[in-house]
């Protein structure tokens, strides 16, 4: 019979050869072995997303969080899925308490300013997409939102330099959004 180790470095090599199902499968053996390792529902949660089981990636991120409540890349991956279901108020939440854990990773404010935009709160996501780029100015999606948000209040000259950047740090459709504005 294998260790709980063993059959989660099966399932590391499946995900890893993209054979989703496969992970899955291990993780919930290892899961059997070991049903309150957070690290094993968090595994499991990036496979289900893989295979495109939203809801039950969000319950393995739950159940993560419920073993540890401060293991931030569950927090982010949560928030994630929390906005591909719609449930912004929620992946907000959850990038908020991300946040708190780690006030210096860029990725947190751009997606939390991306849920911001959903809200309709635009001076928060302006914020957001600010500190991302104060902590990495070379973030085309932050330019690139930041922009949209920019259009939104009305404000088309910051959008077409944040366009203009974010087409500059490979956001391709930047572009045509800047010819857009131009004509």
């Amino acid at each position: 019979m294998k260790s709980a180790e063993d059959l989660v470095a099966d399932g590391d090599l499946k995900f890893e050869s993209n054979d989703f199902e496969g992970a899955v499968s291990d993780y919930t053996s290892a899961l059997k072995l070991q049903p309150k390792n957070a690290d094993i529902f968090y595994n499991r949660g990036l496979a289900q997303i893989m295979q495109k089981n939203i809801s039950a990636a969000y319950e393995d991120f739950s159940a993560a969080l419920s073993l540890n409540g401060k293991h931030e890349d569950a927090l982010f991956n949560r928030a994630r899925v929390a906005a591909m279901l719609g449930s912004f108020e929620i992946a907000k939440r959850d990038f908020d308490l991300a946040i708190e854990l780690n006030d210096g990773d860029g990725e947190l404010f751009t997606n939390r300013g991306a849920v911001r935009l959903q809200l309709n709160d635009i001076s928060g996501a302006i914020f957001d997409f600010t500190r991302a780029l104060d902590i990495n100015p070379s973030d085309g999606k932050a330019y690139y939102n930041r922009a949209m948000a920019y259009l939104k209040v009305h404000e088309k000259q910051s959008a077409m330099y944040d366009l203009a950047q974010a087409y500059q740090n490979g956001v391709i459709q930047a572009k045509e959004t800047l010819l857009s504005l131009q004509n």
